[in-house]
């Protein structure tokens, strides 16, 4: 846990390190926000950009303070401690300095939760393009954007679509290939995922990029699956995967990339 001091030390670093990337190598950034169903717009956006414009976005939590930070860094992980903190800030510091410039456009999704994380992430960022998605109280009318699409809402996934497609025109991709790229979108994935394994039972994939998944939910799945558990985390899952195929349900916990080797060996088919 990072207190509170070194809390205020982090904003002014990676603030201060994420307008410096921006600087060098000016990339595109369209913000996605609001009270509504962001994820969907945020992987919306993305799938019609990708195909045509060399793209990342920001994965799982957007609510953590120094998620968008990171991703304009390129980290991968969200840092836990003060030594992988140190690493990531160093190897940030280093990519700026070696890395030649490149191009590249960035969909952030930003989480609403506090006025003051939401302002500082627009300090960080200030978009070309502002995506908003049900009602955004804590934007004020100097946070203004050079183009701003609001998504209209609906019982399917139609208002969506037609937001990310508005987003590919402003970048020269034509409607019919937006439209061409939407047919393999897929709505944002699951937190938890339930996954057959090899054995004839069940994985519960409860991995993670930056933040362990809801604890609560967790436990009410597993309430919900009958026969004996077995939880299996980076720190033990080696010496105990013999143990899997004799269990009902087996739970993966602990970072995605510490855990993909004990996924693909359990469940029947890659997953990604």
């Amino acid at each position: 846990m990072i207190r509170k001091p070194l809390r205020r030390i982090l904003r002014v670093v990676l603030a201060a390190l994420s307008r410096a990337v921006i600087r060098k190598h000016d990339p595109t950034i369209i913000a996605v926000m609001g009270e509504g169903k962001t994820g969907i717009v945020r992987e919306a956006v993305y799938t019609v950009l990708k195909k045509k414009l060399p793209t990342r976005r920001n994965l799982e939590s957007p609510y953590a303070e120094f998620v968008l930070p990171l991703t304009i860094l390129g980290a991968r992980e969200y840092p836990t401690n003060y030594r992988s903190w140190l690493k990531t800030l160093a190897k940030a510091a280093a990519q700026l300095v070696l890395l030649p410039r490149h191009k590249n456009f960035l969909v952030l999704e930003i989480g609403y939760i506090r006025k003051e994380t939401f302002d500082y992430f627009w300090k960080i960022t200030h978009p070309e393009v502002l995506v908003t998605c049900g009602e955004t109280p804590y934007l004020s009318k100097n946070q203004t954007a050079p183009h701003t699409i609001k998504v209209k809402e609906s019982s399917g996934l139609d208002g969506y679509l037609q937001a990310a497609a508005q987003v590919g025109k402003l970048f020269g991709i034509p409607a019919r290939e937006a439209r061409q790229s939407l047919k393999s979108f897929s709505l944002p994935q699951a937190r938890i995922r339930i996954i057959p394994s090899r054995s004839g039972g069940v994985i519960i994939d409860a991995t993670y990029q930056y933040f362990p998944p809801d604890k609560k939910a967790l436990d009410e799945i597993l309430r919900a699956l009958p026969g004996q558990h077995l939880v299996l985390s980076p720190k033990d899952w080696r010496s105990r995967l013999e143990e899997a195929p004799k269990k009902r349900v087996v739970v993966l916990t602990g970072p995605y990339k510490a855990m993909w080797p004990a996924l693909t060996t359990l469940t029947r088919a890659p997953w990604t």
